[in-house]
């Protein structure tokens, strides 16, 4: 894959491998090993794309010498690593300013969409497509899709785009919890049903988060009765309920 970005009104590239680059530069040497690399020349990045440094120098005040490139400007340290695709951004170091986090966690409308689309089902790199069709790198679509799923502002809102749809059709957060007590109420439940509703409930309530987890066994064992070594083989799949017995 070509990667392309203009700088200053020149359009500038970036090759996933060395056969593509030799296609339009045959004649061109590649450094292995980017820090070493000066300005003009072509070089392989730690994820192995062939980058041209656009610029080297330093940054007189606190002397950090720095390479800058269409995939990104990072320090020409040995723990640094030059990586990734095209950037927005390629004058300034590939940590995020405090602006940048700042406007990531605002709502967007194409980040309202790429939550749509998610909760509609749609894969995460399509929903991406869709809510930002000027995006063409495949790649980049893949990162940026995951960022995007990791973020809490999205993941909220793809929540919430889930509960206007089950809202839609009447489920709602009272109609599950009515319908999972009836689950548990009911006296012909099988066991592992019950277990299964009564964990769920629990989940809703934050009853099975890391630091209650021994009070809810305990809680689940004096509900229902089942011994520890019966919830033990319900959560492992290996206790099988017994046939009922039909009235003669």
């Amino acid at each position: 894959m070509i990667y392309e970005r203009k700088v200053k009104g020149t359009v500038h590239r970036a090759y996933d491998t060395e056969i593509e680059f030799k296609k339009d530069h045959p004649h061109d040497h590649i450094i292995k090993n980017w820090r070493k690399a000066e300005e003009g020349q072509w070089c392989q990045s730690d994820d192995n794309k062939i980058v041209q440094i656009l610029k080297k120098d330093s940054i007189s005040n606190n002397k950090v010498f720095y390479v800058r490139t269409i995939i990104g400007m990072v320090r020409l340290g040995n723990n640094v690593k030059l990586v990734g695709t095209t950037k927005d951004n390629i004058y300034r170091f590939t940590k995020k300013s405090s602006y940048q986090a700042s406007k990531e966690s605002l709502l967007t409308n194409e980040k309202k969409m790429f939550a749509k689309y998610v909760a509609y089902g749609m894969k995460p790199n399509e929903a991406y497509k869709k809510a930002y069709p000027k995006t063409k790198s495949e790649e980049y679509i893949k990162q940026r899709s995951t960022v995007l799923l990791k973020n809490k502002t999205v993941r909220h809102q793809v929540d919430k785009e889930i509960e206007n749809l089950m809202s839609d059709v009447g489920i709602t957060k009272r109609y599950l919890l009515e319908n999972t007590k009836g689950i548990v109420d009911k006296e012909d439940t099988r066991d592992n049903d019950k277990l299964r509703a009564i964990e769920t409930l629990m989940k809703i309530s934050g009853m099975l988060s890391a630091d209650k987890k021994v009070d809810s066994v305990a809680l689940i064992q004096e509900f229902t009765g089942f011994t520890r070594e019966k919830l033990k083989a319900f959560e492992q799949g290996i206790l099988p309920e017994a046939p009922k017995q039909l009235d003669e």
